[in-house]
């Protein structure tokens, strides 16, 4: 059996070779009893970690925006059925839960908890500086994939040990259940902790941009900290499901904010800033900058990802317009084969966007389809035209600096600094608006007014990037609840995004093949 994975992993690791991996040794990695032995298969091994990573890029966006209610989630502008459904109409049940086995994460986890396994203790091929940085790799990628699982499920089975790995087993030593939201979000402040701790021993804090880093780790603990101090998911024998944290307004001892602010901080305070163009972020040229934290890498040798899916059917274009009625070229975004179009923003969201704000045409083509249908494309995985093919190859990103700003603003809103929230939200905008900042200035009020122009700063400057549907649960209204209450949130409709006897919908149900094949394992209440 150990075997078979080592085959599997390595497959995994190759994938990553042109996007700064590691060099692969011509020993034989494919046993096991030796696997364990040199720094240079930890690094290979840590490798396909990230390999593991870059096959769960669709996740942010399906676990964190889907359900945002942004998308179409019938019909798209050019007349074909859209993916999504039910996550994208909200209308999960027990027997059709849009994703299946937890998301598939275990088996990522399965294979850090091997890597924390042989290197979390004394090695003789790495210096304690060494073994220190990987470990804070592995232990900051394992808490972004259980934080991940917290916030769709609540509390999860806490898996800490790769027992598949281990041989032949009885498949009921492989029954758990799922541990209380508590548990599960105490666990994932240890593990952040100690990737902060092992980062901070480490003789590096910092990696490519296609690796986890000590940067990374300040951001994902930062978003576990805000998230700890204003939702808890309710437990799993409360029907009610999630609700919200007693602190609901400005709290200057909420020693949870407090924690998510210091660890902002330093990131603030190390080599990233803003690039000038939000529009150059999304170029071939703009892969690598000064902005993104952490991404996840595509290449047109190697791997591309799901742009065709947001992008206009090439074939179906010759009947569009420009939203003036006059005729498109051919194929306006050089596409040259595209479509059918499967993921579309719905045009009242996109008409949040104020006509100055220089990220409405860098991240919207819009168009009018057969003189009518007001439709547009998401352009941020436009990727490049070469040799006459085009390649969805825009890399990923995870974790961008005006993240960092706006989670401060956030951050500093609680804490009852208002003047330093307005800062923050304008320094996202004054790249937004350029010359013309001066007429669209913040200027700081309510603490509910500033959640409002948080979320809605966060819903402009990250569509697509899968922070949407976890800023609704997190960010509050006048009445102390999460913008999902709120009906003005919910962009063109007069109804909220859920009810309140819809409570339970925060989190997701798990599917049925999961409940059936372990015992063990109790329904998300509510479904």
């Amino acid at each position: 059996m150990k075997k078979i994975y080592y085959s599997i992993l390595l497959a995994g690791m190759i994938g990553l070779n042109s996007c700064d991996s590691l060099d692969l040794s011509p020993k034989d990695y494919y046993g096991s009893n030796d696997f364990w032995s040199q720094k240079s298969q930890a690094e290979m091994f840590m490798t396909g970690i990230h390999a593991d990573l870059r096959s769960k890029y669709q996740m942010p966006v399906t676990l964190g925006e889907f359900r945002s209610e942004l998308l179409i989630s019938d019909v798209t502008s050019m007349g074909e059925g859209v993916y999504g459904p039910p996550m994208t109409n909200n209308l999960l049940t027990r027997d059709n839960t849009g994703i299946k086995d937890w998301f598939e994460l275990y088996p990522n986890i399965m294979h850090i908890n091997l890597f924390i396994k042989n290197v979390d203790k004394d090695v003789d091929y790495m210096t304690e500086a060494e073994k220190s940085f990987y470990l804070g790799q592995a232990y900051g990628l394992r808490a972004y994939y259980y934080f991940y699982l917290y916030r769709t499920f609540g509390g999860v089975p806490l898996e800490t040990e790769p027992t598949v790995t281990q041989g032949s087993i009885d498949i009921t030593q492989l029954y758990k259940a799922r541990s209380t939201p508590e548990e599960t979000l105490n666990f994932i402040k240890t593990d952040i902790n100690k990737s902060e701790e092992f980062f901070g021993k480490a003789d590096k804090k910092t990696s490519t941009l296609y690796e986890w880093s000590y940067a990374a780790t300040e951001v994902l603990k930062a978003k576990i900290y805000m998230w700890s101090a204003k939702v808890t998911t309710g437990d799993t024998e409360n029907s009610e499901g999630p609700h919200i944290a007693s602190a609901t307004g400005v709290d200057p001892g909420n020693s949870d904010l407090q924690t998510a602010k210091k660890a902002l901080q330093s990131v603030e305070g190390q080599q990233f800033e803003l690039v000038s163009d939000y529009a150059a972020l999304w170029t071939p040229e703009g892969k690598k900058n000064k902005e993104l934290i952490f991404a996840i890498c595509f290449d047109k040798n190697e791997m591309t990802n799901w742009g065709a899916n947001w992008f206009y059917n090439v074939a179906l274009f010759t009947n569009a317009t420009d939203l003036e009625g006059n005729k498109c070229d051919p194929d306006p975004l050089n596409l040259l084969t595209a479509g059918p179009l499967r993921y579309e923003y719905k045009i009242p969201f996109i008409e949040i966007y104020d006509k100055d704000d220089s990220r409405l045409d860098a991240i919207f083509f819009q168009y009018l389809f057969e003189g009518k249908t007001h439709g547009a494309c998401w352009k941020k995985l436009i990727g490049h035209t070469d040799g006459g093919s085009h390649y969805y190859d825009s890399d990923i990103p995870v974790y961008r600096y005006s993240d960092v700003l706006l989670m401060l603003a956030e951050c500093e809103n609680g804490l009852g600094n208002t003047a330093q929230c307005a800062k923050y939200i304008n320094d996202v905008r004054k790249r937004a608006y350029g010359d013309k900042f001066a007429e669209h200035e913040y200027i700081g009020g309510s603490y509910v007014d500033n959640e409002w122009a948080i979320l809605q700063e966060r819903d402009k400057e990250f569509v697509g990037e899968g922070s949407r549907w976890f800023d609704l649960l997190r960010l509050k209204d006048s009445d102390g609840k999460p913008f999902v209450f709120s009906a003005k949130a919910h962009y063109g409709s007069t109804v909220p995004i859920l009810t309140e006897d819809k409570r339970y919908m925060m989190l997701w149900p798990v599917n049925v093949e999961v409940l059936n094949g372990d015992p063990d394992i109790e329904q998300t209440p509510g479904y």
